[in-house]
């Protein structure tokens, strides 16, 4: 199913990997002091790579707003071309994604925005000329729960979120050299494979192996090159990173371009291509048992199904409206046992993760071999509820 939210999800989602990377360091078990002037050997060895990587982490953790300009390759079977956009962050809640290009036409077109000021959300779709505005849903809490173009659906771009997550948290990283150039930076090269536990088992069934490259002067990341399995070749380049640059307020409103059509938010996941599967054609696709919402929970339209990766590989994405709200539960074999974030529960019998980040709240955990992750604009409780319903 193309839909809008998924295709901004999945920009908004690597664009903002400094972000990722920000709270997937600072969940590391091993604590580095801050980065000093004495410059790093070229040596190679596992600790420096490591300590390098999470020094990244530690700066991008520190930055209350963003600014930077992302640009994504993929080479896989199921899934090629590049994505080109433009995204500014500002902490805690408010964000602004434009597709600059896009050769990738399951989740963008060139073009597209996405923007939230933190209580409205608004999402630009240029080829139809629409442009869907809702409030953003408020958590329990009562903090504001939206932006980014993740207020909805979008469980192929938190797929891609979850592997970018896993190889900032749980690879071995090796500094394999000192003396590289990309783009004009100088910069360390870190080698990155899934890591090793104490039990002596990897990151559950997600395989890969590659290269971060870090700018030796700033320390930020400005290529991420890696080959997933069941993907495909992925390249990150960050030709543009600014931390805490001044965001003018009115960069998280939007003003709707003339002739072009409003619609309530709720709306952009109401249309499925020949991209959608039913739910049927997903289970015999899949091997395993997929849960899904029983059809006599009537507030709950399946809107249909999604699978990304190689076939043997795929993770499938159930997206699903109740009343004005969407969401998303994507499930595989590839998505076992990663890290998670965010409080510990108790999800059907299984230990879980229940997290919010950048207005989405997530659920996370594995069952009988297949992880879960269910997101949206949900509470804390409408999601924990949603997960008991599932079978």
């Amino acid at each position: 199913m193309r839909l809008l939210y998924q295709r901004n999800m999945v920009i908004s989602s690597l664009l903002v990997l400094a972000m990722v990377l920000l709270a997937a360091c600072s969940a590391s078990t091993t604590q580095v002091a801050k980065p000093t002037a004495t410059p790093v050997q070229a040596t190679p060895t596992p600790g420096q790579g490591q300590q390098l990587l999470t020094t990244t982490g530690n700066k991008l953790t520190a930055a209350q707003t963003l600014h930077g300009i992302f640009n994504l390759t993929i080479t896989g079977q199921t899934l090629s071309g590049t994505i080109n956009s433009e995204t500014w962050n500002a902490k805690p809640d408010k964000n602004r994604t434009l597709t600059l290009q896009s050769t990738v036409p399951q989740f963008s077109e060139t073009g597209a925005v996405t923007v939230t000021d933190g209580k409205q959300v608004w999402q630009y779709d240029p080829q139809k000329k629409v442009v869907y505005n809702g409030p953003v849903a408020n958590n329990a809490g009562g903090t504001a729960n939206g932006g980014t173009g993740r207020s909805g659906g979008g469980g192929q771009s938190q797929f891609f979120l979850t592997l970018i997550q896993t190889v900032f948290t749980r690879s071995d990283a090796t500094l394999t050299s000192s003396s590289d150039t990309v783009n004009g930076h100088n910069v360390y090269t870190i080698h990155v494979v899934p890591q090793q536990q104490a039990t002596g088992t990897g990151a559950g069934n997600f395989n890969y192996t590659g290269d971060v490259f870090i700018d030796k002067s700033t320390q930020l990341p400005v290529r991420v090159k890696l080959n997933i399995q069941g993907l495909g070749d992925v390249q990150l380049d960050l030709p543009t990173l600014e931390l805490n640059p001044t965001i003018p307020a009115t960069t998280f409103t939007f003003i709707v371009p003339a002739g072009v059509k409003v619609l309530p938010l709720s709306a952009a996941t109401t249309t499925p291509n020949s991209g959608s599967l039913t739910l049927a054609q997903a289970q015999q696709s899949a091997g395993y048992h997929l849960l899904s919402i029983a059809s006599n929970q009537t507030g709950y339209t399946l809107l249909g199904v999604n699978a990304l990766g190689a076939p043997g590989n795929q993770t499938y994405t159930l997206n699903y409206m109740q009343g004005g709200l969407s969401f998303t539960v994507a499930q595989g074999k590839s998505l076992a046992n990663l890290p998670g974030s965010g409080q510990q529960v108790s999800v059907r019998g299984s230990s879980g993760n229940l997290a919010s980040s950048g207005g989405t709240t997530t659920l996370t955990w594995t069952e009988k071999g297949v992880g879960i992750i269910i997101t949206g604009a949900l509470s804390s409780e409408q999601i924990q509820a949603i997960a008991k319903l599932l079978q």
